[in-house]
């Protein structure tokens, strides 16, 4: 379980814990998004592929999709 000693704005510290690592892209970066292409196989009903801003394709407002689901995108628009 990862921890972080964050300053408050009080100028107190705390110290965070998390119960997972932080997800990465698959370029190696942080990941800050999940792809959202729709796939009936997941419980979530999406992809979720970690993205990063750089690795991320927008087709619409609040939607990311991951480079593969991006080509497939692509090529259904054609």
């Amino acid at each position: 379980m990862p921890c972080n000693t964050v300053k408050l704005p009080t100028g107190e510290t705390a110290i965070v814990c998390t119960s997972r690592r932080r997800q990465r892209c698959a370029c190696g970066r942080p990941a800050t998004k999940l792809c959202d292409w729709k796939v009936k196989e997941r419980a979530s009903g999406t992809c979720d592929r970690p993205l990063c801003s750089a690795c991320t394709h927008v087709p619409a407002p609040d939607k990311d999709l991951c480079p593969r689901h991006a080509a497939e995108w692509r090529s259904r628009r054609r």
